[in-house]
């Protein structure tokens, strides 16, 4: 097994191999002398070195062998995730090797941890979900377009400003005025008959092709203002817009299929982001700023959308969301995903990081995560049944030398609360979850933020110190236990989700490869119709204790 696959393809290989292993679809599955041996759907048995492994996690050094009926021949990762993922079909495999190509043209991150401002931090994650088989594809989007557009490629541009008459709108309450403020910032005038409207231009150049918008063009109510600044940067999550001049970030549908979901928002998401910023202005969110003052939650104010005469235009959809991060000369915080990104060759980010803290730093450093970082999501879970979806690309962490200080969340279009605690959120927020479908039962809710905060933040935060030779793995997860059995004394709250945490011997993760291979839209459930497929997870806590 000499051939060894280029470094740029390693990350699209642990993607893959990582969630296809998590989930089953490849078999027998055997690990000896620094390699992984497993059989593909099709019988044929697979030998892949190992750079580092832990319980939770591989990361694959690159030599791939197969055999074959004449022994054992190398092969690439491009050939073997073409093979896999042909097994399932055309469309599967075009998005796999989509995505293998996208991570291909990234450049290098850049920079050190400390000196990432809010953007560079977004744009440092390079090849995005850890457990993906297409992490990267993208449906619709050429590939010049992508170099333009996606945050990975470090890219800035400009957003397209329409103006729409108002009796075209669906507004949330108190949006206009803040639309004509961002207008104002970043066009410099504003129109006084009209709501400035800003669009992505990739996704303005689409929407104006469309029969409906072009009647509205052409009957003078809706008409083109030009381009904005060209200083608008894409968050990791590609739909989502930061420019350091614009009182708010800008959250656009984009009309193409990004992994599992086709990105339009609707009426119910942006309802949920509302909510969220009216809770945070109440006797409840006064609560919350006093009780965790090291926690910040992006609010998300307004929405605005085209009505035509089938109701609301999704892919016109835009939200405005709070922009604290104004200063192109501060550092921070850091996006947790592009913080435990491993690198092909080296240690990821953190793993940098927690090594020039000090020998021994590791477990230390993952306690104060849990403190700062976790334990601020489970207390809202606890005390208020609120469920924030916070999971990689949703965690925000503030470094103080290195050291985690603070945490933002944002997304509020991924929360929802408990029916048990609806009376008492109503009581202080007036209509929340109304035209939301958020609110759920404990065993679907907390299942979901077990996922969210638990499995993809928690464990790849603890997996990244493993795989990067700083903590043991065993240290680790006696250190999670410890903050959950801590912490199920302690809240003043409902302490049920600690004690599943705690007890149970599975947990909920969410199936990236089945969803991807199954070709659904993820976006088309609701939080009690969930699309995503989900399984069971042995929970690694309960092993640790029974070894």
């Amino acid at each position: 097994m000499t051939l060894r696959s280029a470094a740029g393809d390693l990350p699209a290989l642990d993607a893959f191999l990582n969630s296809a292993l998590r989930e089953g679809w490849l078999r027998k599955t055997s690990q000896d002398q620094g390699q992984l041996a497993f059989r593909d759907p099709s019988g044929r048995e697979v030998r892949a070195g190992l750079r580092a492994a832990s319980r939770l996690r591989y990361l694959f050094d690159g030599t791939l062998c197969r055999r074959t009926p004449n022994g054992w021949e190398a092969v690439e990762a491009e050939t073997l995730l073409a093979d896999l993922a042909g097994q399932v079909g055309d469309t599967f495999q075009d998005r796999v090797l989509d995505s293998l190509a996208a991570i291909r043209r990234a450049p290098p991150q850049r920079g050190d941890v400390n000196s990432w401002t809010f953007i560079a931090a977004e744009q440092a994650l390079k090849a995005g979900h850890p457990f993906h088989p297409n992490p990267r594809s993208r449906d619709e989007m050429s590939a010049e377009d992508a170099a333009r557009f996606a945050p990975e490629q470090e890219g800035q541009f400009a957003l397209r400003w329409i103006a729409a008459r108002p009796e075209l709108l669906t507004l949330s309450s108190g949006a206009a005025p803040l639309l004509r403020l961002l207008a104002k910032a970043d066009l410099g005038s504003v129109p006084s008959d009209a709501v400035p409207l800003p669009w992505h231009p990739w996704q303005a150049q689409r929407l104006r092709q469309r029969p409906e918008v072009a009647r509205m063009v052409e009957q003078s109510v809706l008409w083109d203002l030009g381009p904005g600044r060209s200083d608008w940067a894409a968050t990791s999550s590609m739909r989502s817009l930061h420019a350091w001049h614009a009182p708010y970030m800008v959250k656009t549908s984009l009309s193409l299929k990004l992994t599992n979901s086709v990105r339009d928002l609707s009426l119910r998401e942006v309802r949920r982001g509302v909510h969220v910023s009216d809770l945070l202005q109440s006797d409840i969110g006064a609560e919350i700023e006093q009780a965790f003052p090291d926690l910040h939650i992006l609010g998300e104010p307004a929405y605005v959308a085209l009505r035509g005469t089938n109701g609301i235009v999704d892919a016109s959809m835009v939200v405005l969301r709070d922009n604290p991060f104004r200063d192109a000369g501060t550092t921070g915080p850091v996006l947790l995903a592009a913080l435990c990104e491993a690198k092909p060759n080296g240690s990821s980010p953190l793993g940098t990081m927690v090594a020039r803290i000090g020998q021994g730093a590791a477990r230390h450093w993952f306690e104060r995560f849990l403190e700062v970082a976790i334990r601020p999501v489970l207390e809202l879970r606890a005390r208020y049944g609120l469920l924030f979806g916070a999971h990689q690309q949703n965690l925000m962490i503030e470094l103080s030398n290195g050291w985690p200080s603070a945490v933002w969340i944002r997304d509020c279009q991924g929360t929802g609360h408990l029916e048990s605690f609806h009376d008492k959120l109503t009581a202080a927020c007036p209509g929340i979850g109304e035209g939301t479908e958020n609110v759920v039962n404990a065993e679907l809710g907390d299942g979901l933020l077990i996922y969210y905060v638990v499995v993809n933040s928690v464990f790849n935060t603890l997996s990244t110190l493993v795989l990067d030779g700083l903590a043991q793995e065993d240290d680790l997860l006696s250190t999670w236990r410890q903050f959950l059995e801590r912490e199920r004394e302690r809240t003043p709250g409902d302490p049920s989700l600690y004690g599943r945490l705690l007890t149970r011997p599975t947990l909920t993760c969410k199936g990236n490869f089945s969803t991807s291979m199954s070709g659904v839209n993820e976006a088309d459930g609701d939080a009690r119709g969930q699309l995503a497929a989900f399984f069971e997870l042995p929970n690694p806590i309960l092993e640790t204790v029974d070894a």
